[in-house]
């Protein structure tokens, strides 16, 4: 009886399997489209409905996969948390990824990476062109501060445009390191700084250089990644940026032993808490936030305890730190870098913590790897938890 019950099941899993392929790639072009519509200048006016139609494809991807009972539980879990987030904040972000990442399961990793590699960049070079040519966009701004102009090139801000540069460096080097050499991050080197000139993006370049020096490593050897102690320094640093960010929210403006630092911050920890309810300061977090908590600032781990609140920041981060421990057991030692470098960013840039699921791919290892984070027992033991697309074999309750 038990072995008629699970040929059926595979059976009807393979029939859905191209259904619910077809839909994860459809939804993921979506958000990759969104992002790019959000970085030009035009005001789309069709986002929420847009946002909706990529949620509905993956939903139908997470009814067309296939999970053991532990695995719906904790999709169970997170969705609860993300559920009443949304209903005590307004705010649908929680509930979108939830369903992006358990979508994830049988989707090829790299693939995925791929599309979004490529899409991006022919997006924000698209976008480059039209500035270019006077089309469509702006090539700079007047900055308000002391920094005058300052080139976008049609990317809506520098600091936008800088960020998107280097999350595709950042994403390149994870899909083809193993191709490069030591002249190739030379080259990179070289390209942020000329792009740094005339966007003048200083957290941009830091971040930048931060990621080729690390990724240095992986071309000068690997026989370093072999130490735990790479990875417990790597979330250790993660967890001390999410925690100096709390520490700053505790304080009012122009106050606490961070405010005189505030120039090496550029100005964010002002900006984070110069409102007039105190904007991300510690005392307008929630649990699970609520619908007056809308304020944009920079501070990335800051907006997100005050977006969406004490609870799902802390199961976010607890799984961020996860999925960077879990590079250790996959040898996947990019993969770790890519974690890293926006773990570090998002302290002083909130660019990941935002509507946009399609331009933090940090969720996409998170996505491709979760499944396996809580149903292992010797390996890789669960349902295709490695997420490589077209192995359907050994099927498992």
């Amino acid at each position: 009886m038990r072995e008629d019950m699970l040929y059926y099941h595979k059976k009807w899993y393979d029939k859905l399997y191209p259904l619910g392929q077809a839909c994860f790639y459809l939804g993921l072009i979506v958000e990759l489209a969104i992002v790019i519509l959000d970085k030009s200048v035009y005001i789309n006016p069709l986002e929420g409905q847009l946002f909706r139609l990529a949620f509905v494809l993956f939903s139908v991807k997470l009814l067309c996969s296939r999970y053991c009972v532990r695995q719906w539980l904790w999709i169970l879990g997170f969705g609860v948390i993300a559920g009443i987030c949304y209903l005590a904040s307004g705010r649908d972000e929680a509930v979108r990824l939830v369903v992006f990442c358990a979508a994830f399961q049988d989707v090829d990793l790299k693939k995925a990476l791929k599309l979004a590699f490529w899409f991006t960049l022919a997006g924000c070079l698209a976008l480059v062109g039209l500035a270019a040519t006077g089309l469509f966009g702006n090539m700079y701004i007047i900055d308000e501060g002391d920094r005058g102009i300052r080139y976008c090139f049609g990317l809506g801000h520098p600091n936008a445009f800088y960020c998107m540069f280097w999350v595709l460096v950042t994403l390149g080097i994870y899909l083809y390191h193993e191709r490069m050499r030591l002249v190739h991050y030379g080259a990179l080197a070289v390209l942020g700084v000329l792009l740094y000139l005339p966007t003048n993006s200083r957290t941009g370049i830091l971040i930048l250089l931060f990621t080729l020096v690390f990724s240095v490593s992986l071309t000068l050897g690997k026989g370093v990644w072999e130490s735990k102690w790479i990875y417990l320094l790597g979330i250790g640093g993660f967890l001390l940026c999410a925690g100096l960010s709390v520490w700053i929210a505790c304080y009012e403006r122009y106050q606490g032993p961070f405010y005189p630092f505030d120039w090496i911050f550029t100005g964010r920890i002002t900006s984070m808490n110069n409102w007039t309810d105190g904007g991300g300061i510690i005392t307008n977090w929630r649990l699970f936030s609520r619908p007056e908590n809308v304020k944009y600032f920079d501070m990335g781990y800051v907006r997100l305890f005050y977006w969406y609140g004490i609870i799902p920041a802390v199961a976010f981060l607890t799984m961020y730190a996860r999925t960077m421990w879990e590079c250790r057991r996959r040898k996947d030692y990019a993969g770790f870098i890519l974690l890293t470098s926006f773990a570090l960013y998002t302290m002083l840039e909130a660019h990941f913590i935002s509507v946009y699921l399609g331009r933090n791919y940090a969720l996409f290892l998170m996505g491709a790897w979760w499944t396996g984070m809580v149903t292992r027992n010797e390996g890789d033991a669960g349902v295709n938890i490695a997420g490589m697309a077209g192995d359907r074999k050994g099927y498992k309750v």
